[in-house]
């Protein structure tokens, strides 16, 4: 016969308190409705609905949580917040969520394309080794970059080439923002710090 101790219990209290602190959303007050999981026009494709995952985290089963699929293939549509009687956003859970697993390293298999795509274009933000940067997207270095980390090379070739015929991937990087050269890594360093702070 196993027992729960009074260890277990704080334990898995705080990691429902942590996630709502991290998304400022009130999870306790998911009654499992099912409401957001009705309108999620991802749900036929998450291992779990938003509101068992919401259940999961009242629960404290935080292992369960972050190997979970669902977080990484939600699209932040935000229909789940406006269906919810109690006005909870699932996505911003999710965000929080995200985060947590990449930083307990738990990302599942399923997720790991979209870590990737969040890490590269966090990277374009701050700008390549050689160019990009200061707060605009560089496409095509980041296409390419996340090509060769996923190894997704011939992947949507047929729609990279008719967007190139079109303009709407440009070969050299957008410089509108140089005349505001710093202000975007102020904000990474400041970022920076509050994540070494908490």
């Amino acid at each position: 016969m196993s027992t729960v101790t009074q260890t277990d219990k704080s334990v898995k209290a705080s990691f429902c308190r942590d996630i709502q602190e991290k998304s400022h959303q009130n999870i306790n007050l998911c009654y499992q409705c099912m409401k957001c999981a009705g309108g999620c026009p991802m749900n036929f494709i998450m291992d779990h609905n938003n509101y068992e995952i919401l259940r999961m985290i009242q629960l404290g089963e935080r292992d369960k949580v972050l190997e979970s699929n669902t977080p990484w293939y939600c699209v932040s549509c935000k229909t789940c917040g406006t269906r919810c009687p109690n006005g909870i956003d699932t996505s911003k859970i999710f965000d929080a969520l995200k985060a947590e697993a990449v930083a307990a390293n738990k990302v599942p298999e399923s997720g790991e394309n979209t870590r990737i795509f969040y890490d590269t274009f966090l990277m374009s933000m701050k700008g390549f080794p050689i160019v990009g940067g200061e707060g605009r997207l560089y496409d095509a270095a980041m296409a390419g970059i996340y090509k060769v980390r996923t190894g997704t090379y011939m992947a949507d070739k047929d729609l990279a080439k008719e967007m190139m015929k079109r303009g709407l991937v440009p070969f050299f990087p957008h410089n509108a923002m140089k005349k505001r050269k710093g202000e975007v890594k102020k904000i990474f360093q400041r970022a920076k710090e509050k994540r070494t702070c908490n």
